[in-house]
């Protein structure tokens, strides 16, 4: 539990990539695919120094649930998230994004069989109010136009999200993290580039050493943490919660770097999702 807690804290700084791209003048578009890119480079640089040509030989069952990872829990998950933000804003999108834990729960129920008791469903609902708390400070209904679409787009975001930790805990059974991350990143960056179509006229020196770092960091280190707390997690309905230290430690860089205010109601969402965490450490 404790490598998925590192890896959500990791994911906590993936803001920071993004607005110094964004300010760098790269679009949306281009800073999904260097993450990706960068991230395969990174992995399969790392897998072929440890494995050699046994790199390559990756059994199909093993491929193609690489495969899901990399298009759904990455290509899909970057689309729908960034639909969901242009939509409805960044607020009401990271809240829906952690509808995660209920899709993984339900999956876990459907594919591993595994127990969803009631104390586990309260830590779920408790984990889902302190992210909305520590994201939104409350103020989730700010903007009063709300779109369908976008609010379709932000469940989605949720559900590639929760799928992650499904392919990841399938796929850890024949593989290491290295080579799952490695071809997962593979097909997610073809994904992306095919449809995309990220545009590379405002490419530079800059641009390239921030997007390697947002690809080493908060993406091949992350998940390749990530993946290897998998391997060693009971039930894989509890990841996404304890996981959720990400939005956590997204808001608290945002006020220490970006001087970003937060009210008490962020402060309580916060302990919130704590509870949560704890809670869900203790539930059978």
């Amino acid at each position: 539990m404790f490598l998925i807690f590192i890896a959500g804290l990791l994911w906590g700084t993936i803001g920071i990539f993004v607005k110094e791209l964004n300010s760098l003048g790269a679009d949306s578009a281009l800073t999904c695919f260097i993450r990706m890119l960068f991230a395969f480079l990174i992995m399969s640089s790392a897998a072929l120094a440890k494995h050699g040509k046994k790199f390559f030989a990756i059994d199909s069952k093993t491929l193609l649930l690489c495969a899901g990872l990399g298009l759904v829990s990455q290509g899909f998950f970057n689309i729908c998230y960034t639909a969901s933000i242009k939509l409805n804003g960044m607020g009401m999108a990271c809240v829906l994004m952690y509808s995660a834990p209920v899709f993984t729960a339900i999956a876990s129920r459907i594919f591993f069989h595994e127990k969803i008791s009631k104390l586990k469903i309260f830590a779920l609902a408790l984990n889902i109010l302190g992210c909305v708390l520590t994201i939104t400070g409350g103020n989730i209904f700010n903007n009063s136009q709300i779109s369908l679409l976008g609010m379709l787009a932000g469940i989605g975001t949720g559900f590639c999200y929760g799928m992650a930790a499904i392919f990841g805990t399938a796929a850890g059974e024949k593989t290491d993290a290295l080579t799952m991350s490695a071809y997962s990143y593979l097909f997610a960056t073809i994904f992306l580039f095919m449809l995309n179509n990220p545009g590379f006229e405002n490419l530079d020196a800059k641009i390239l050493g921030v997007g390697f770092l947002y690809g080493l960091l908060p993406t091949s280190l992350a998940y390749m943490v990530y993946y290897i707390g998998l391997t060693k997690v009971r039930d894989t309905s509890r990841v996404p919660v304890i996981a959720s230290i990400e939005p956590i430690a997204a808001v608290l860089l945002g006020m220490l770097i970006y001087n970003e205010q937060l009210r008490a109601t962020n402060f309580i969402g916060v302990a919130v999702v704590f509870l949560s965490i704890v809670i869900m450490m203790k539930a059978k």
